[in-house]
């Protein structure tokens, strides 16, 4: 089989029986939360409930022979979600056939459009996310996915989200509290951890599903008031083309956002899990990967999916490691669906919710911050900022405006880089920094001038500025060297500021000489005539290169200004 046309495949590589083994047991503990979490999204849209079992098969096989990622798991998001029920109110789709075709309209589009975009390879825009996002993004889902397990914990409906609403709220609620769904809760916890300490290679979730299902059957939790998962739908899912010409519109302007969306919540979540595993991520085969998942959960008559932090955090901690774990996920879920969805009408609330609390911790990493601490403190602002975003606004709000903040970060470095003046270094041929190096001697008569950056539109006025300054303090300075090591592209502000910088040189009476620079800035030197204005014999290839020549001038006879 040609693997280059199923590149997923390649993660399957290496896995041997003991791996094999860990892998099926966590596609089971994936499967047993996966399931209650499809049903209530497809609830949210006001879609057949099996419609959310489906397309979470769908998508994680899809992912699992396309997808990039060893551990990552696909299923409905919270985001893309809430973003269709929208789409589908806003086409006036009452019934829920007539949404669920919409809907798997939509899955189709978006799939479609992720292969467009690996096609014109925008993957590259997955590059705007730094480390200090991904970190933050991690530990606000962490935070945000136990808090949000205090109402399946409890047996109170909390209302409120964020990080200190939902405890105001539980606290002025208090005897609202259900004991035994709080027991059952705190019980679980403590089964898992026990389970991770003493027994860690016991599929500890799967075995406390089951447990919890038998006993939820034989003393009635429900009439105990415990919450429990309820009827799951049953019946398999057939191969269709969802075909609507009416509202067609609706469903390509929905797709475009959705698809922005969605694969923007995938990157962040497959990037954040692949920094914690060592792993490396493509965003271009990502883009595949979530492009098959989304076609095959719209001829499947499912709907969008993306990268899902809660499943994959269960798949890690039940020590999955390659894509066995979505292939065991979808099979575990196509069972239930077609023979075994009448066990699962027992299964309490509050054991899904201790899963899921116990995955959320796994995620935090403190040391991930206390490594950024040392680093940078910026970078460590950065992270936090991410992670309070996605607590109080949401995942893709919070990572949009650190992303945000840190482009405006870049462009404030680039727009103010570090400048240094360079002078001859004791018994070396080379120079250096000035201000580094106090043994380091000017060039007599000469100013040797390092700008750190490529000049641009947006650092062209500071280019000046520290150009007129390092020349005011030139005293009887008669050549002027601009070390261009770090310029590597170059635009018309850029053409202009060295035109004026001539000029300036010029009326001091002073040589200027251009040491260095690459490629694009090079070609646009020549083309915008500045090579000839300047001479090509004062054009060198190193700062060493024009600060020796202009040793021999020297030597030979006074030079000749501008």
């Amino acid at each position: 089989m040609n693997l280059r046309l199923f590149p997923g495949l390649n993660n399957f590589r290496g896995i041997t029986r003991e791996s094999a083994r860990r892998d099926v047991m966590a596609g089971l503990s994936v499967a047993a939360v996966a399931l209650p979490v499809g049903l209530a999204y497809a609830a949210m849209m006001g879609v057949p409930p099996v419609a959310g079992l489906w397309a979470a098969i769908a998508g994680m096989l899809g992912y699992a022979v396309f997808g990039s990622s060893r551990t990552l798991i696909v299923g409905p998001d919270t985001a893309t979600c809430t973003l269709i029920a929208a789409t589908l109110t806003g086409m006036a789709l009452s019934t829920p056939e007539d949404r669920l075709l919409a809907a798997t309209g939509i899955a189709l589009t978006v799939g479609v459009g992720c292969l467009i975009a690996r096609v014109l390879r925008l993957g590259v825009l997955a590059n705007l996310l730094s480390r200090p996002v991904l970190i933050g993004y991690m530990a606000g889902v962490a935070i945000t996915l136990a808090i949000s397990q205090l109402s399946g914990l409890t047996g109170v409906g909390l209302r409120n989200s964020g990080l200190v609403h939902p405890f105001l709220e539980l606290s002025r609620r208090l005897p609202e509290i259900r004991i035994p769904t709080l027991l059952l809760g705190v019980a679980s916890c403590l089964l898992l951890m026990a389970f991770k300490r003493w027994r860690p290679n016991w599929p500890g979730p799967i075995l406390l599903v089951a447990g919890s299902c038998l006993l939820s059957w034989i003393f009635d939790f429900p009439g105990l008031g415990i919450a429990v998962v309820g009827e799951v739908p049953a019946g398999l899912p057939s191969l269709s083309l969802p075909v609507r010409l009416e509202g067609l519109d609706g469903i390509l302007m929905g797709a475009a956002g959705v698809l922005v969306v969605s694969f923007s919540s995938g990157i962040v979540t497959a990037r954040s899990f692949a920094a914690r595993t060592g792993e490396h991520v493509d965003p271009n085969r990502e883009l595949v990967g979530f492009g098959a998942a989304n076609v095959a959960a719209g001829l499947f008559q499912g709907f969008v999916v993306t990268g899902a932090d809660s499943r994959t955090a269960v798949g890690l901690v039940a020590g999955g490691s390659s894509p066995l774990v979505s292939v065991s996920a979808a099979a575990a879920l196509a069972i239930v669906v077609g023979l075994l969805s009448a066990p699962l009408y027992w299964l309490p609330q509050a054991v899904l919710s201790a899963i899921l609390l116990l995955a959320a911790a796994s995620l935090f990493d403190g040391h991930a911050f206390l490594r950024l601490a040392r680093i940078s403190r910026i970078e460590l602002a950065f992270g936090v900022l991410a992670a309070v975003g996605v607590i109080g606004f949401g995942v893709l709000q919070g990572v949009a405006v650190s992303v945000g903040a840190t482009l405006l970060y870049a462009m404030y470095v680039s727009g103010n880089p570090r400048d240094a003046l360079l002078g001859r270094l004791p018994g070396e041929s080379v120079l250096g920094k000035l201000h580094l190096n106090p043994d380091a001697q000017p060039v007599p008569g000469t100013v040797v001038w390092l700008f750190e950056s490529s000049v641009w539109f947006f650092n062209a006025d500071a280019f000046r500025r520290r150009a007129r300054e390092v020349m005011d303090q030139a005293g009887g300075a008669q050549w002027f060297v601009l070390d261009a090591e770090a310029m590597t592209q170059a635009d018309a502000d850029a053409v202009e500021a060295l035109y004026e910088l001539k000029r300036e040189l010029d009326e001091r009476g002073m040589t200027l000489l251009v040491a260095g620079g690459h490629g694009q800035f090079r070609m646009a030197l020549e083309r915008s005539g500045l090579v000839k204005k300047i001479g090509r014999d004062k054009i060198f290839g190193s700062p060493e290169q024009a600060v020796d020549a202009i040793e021999r001038w020297r030597q030979a006879a006074p030079p000749t200004l501008g």
